[in-house]
């Protein structure tokens, strides 16, 4: 017996032991996911709720919406006066009409689809760091934003019958637009005016069932500027001339077609 070597008692296997704290840290991450999911999905209903009050929206940015917001409402209390902008007017059209009142997230939400509204969060969120930094930019009245596509989406889903009435020389500038046939592929139903009328009945042919479009990267804001003052220029559905004269000849161009030059426009 006394021969006998001496054999040291089994250990446990190193992987049996590692294993229960494997599977603590896969559920601690399990969690932690489903943790941000539900702080994400709360922060974008909380963000899309105050997005729906003016006073918050202001609350953030400087000068040049604050600028804007005293603009609307002070509109709203002197209806009677010249209206300075083109986004005044739309607050101003609302109070004429009894209807909903007009909010700055209604041209700033996209077409209401949820990659834009979560794209609008995104840049609510983007604009905040801005501010938070001290990197704001005090300029009044841009003419060019980085995601112009947003509003224009915005435009164009509540204007749609003014891009879908073909009416020939007075509203093509609208009905070539690629807005337009995204329009008439949301519903949209194609109408004819006055002028394609009379010179339809004079010809005899029939009445145009489709659009032609031309590819061109135009904002409605390209020639519609929301935020500059130009009351002057309400009849004319506050455009810049210079402006508009730019973008009808980029179409042109891209056309093939018309006039090339902005000087064959303006008379320079």
């Amino acid at each position: 017996m006394d021969n006998l070597p001496n054999i040291p008692s089994p250990l446990p296997p190193l992987a049996a032991a590692s294993k229960p704290r494997r599977r603590r840290w896969q559920l601690y991450l399990l969690v932690g996911f489903f943790a941000l999911i539900m702080l994400g999905s709360l922060s974008f209903v909380v963000a899309s709720a105050l997005e729906e009050h003016d006073t918050f929206c202001i609350s953030c940015h400087t000068a040049p919406e604050i600028t804007y917001y005293n603009r609307a409402y002070y509109a709203l209390d002197h209806p009677t006066e010249a209206i300075p902008d083109l986004s005044t007017v739309h607050y101003h059209a609302a109070q004429a009409a009894n209807a909903e009142p007009f909010k700055c997230i209604d041209c700033h939400r996209g077409d209401s689809s949820l990659p834009h509204r979560i794209t609008t969060v995104a840049l609510g969120a983007y604009d905040a760091l801005i501010y938070l930094a001290g990197r704001d930019d005090p300029t009044i009245e841009k003419q060019r934003t980085k995601t112009g596509w947003l509003a224009n989406a915005s435009c164009a889903t509540c204007h749609s019958e003014a891009l879908l009435k073909l009416d020939g020389i007075n509203n093509h500038f609208h009905t070539y637009l690629p807005q337009a046939q995204e329009a008439l592929l949301r519903g949209g139903s194609l109408t004819i005016g006055a002028g394609l009328q009379q010179a339809l009945a004079e010809s005899g042919n029939p009445p145009p069932t489709s659009l032609e479009i031309i590819e061109v990267q135009l904002f409605c804001s390209d020639c519609h500027q929301a935020h500059k003052a130009q009351p002057l220029n309400a009849d004319k559905f506050f455009m810049d001339e210079t402006l508009r004269n730019t973008a009808c000849v980029a179409c042109h161009l891209v056309a093939k077609v018309g006039p090339q030059d902005v000087r064959e426009l303006s008379g320079q």
